[in-house]
């Protein structure tokens, strides 16, 4: 039996990723920036909960869908 694969969300920022893993969400690994090898891009399982404070960390609003700039 096979394993079913889990949708992956990519982080760049070292410290967004930190407030992420402080709030509870699910690291999986880290792997090297392709494009600048020096960086880690950090991977979180993606969930609706981790689009949700995504959008609160960096101020924006989240409706389901897509991010929209807080008014």
């Amino acid at each position: 039996m096979s394993e079913e694969k889990k949708p992956v969300k990519v982080i760049y920022k070292k410290s967004l990723a930190m407030d992420l893993i402080r709030r509870g969400h699910t690291f999986l690994y880290t792997t090297r920036n392709r494009n600048n090898p020096k960086y880690q891009c950090f991977m979180f399982e993606a969930t609706a909960e981790l689009d949700k404070d995504l959008a609160k960390l960096s101020h924006k609003e989240y409706d389901g869908t897509m991010y929209k700039d807080e008014k």
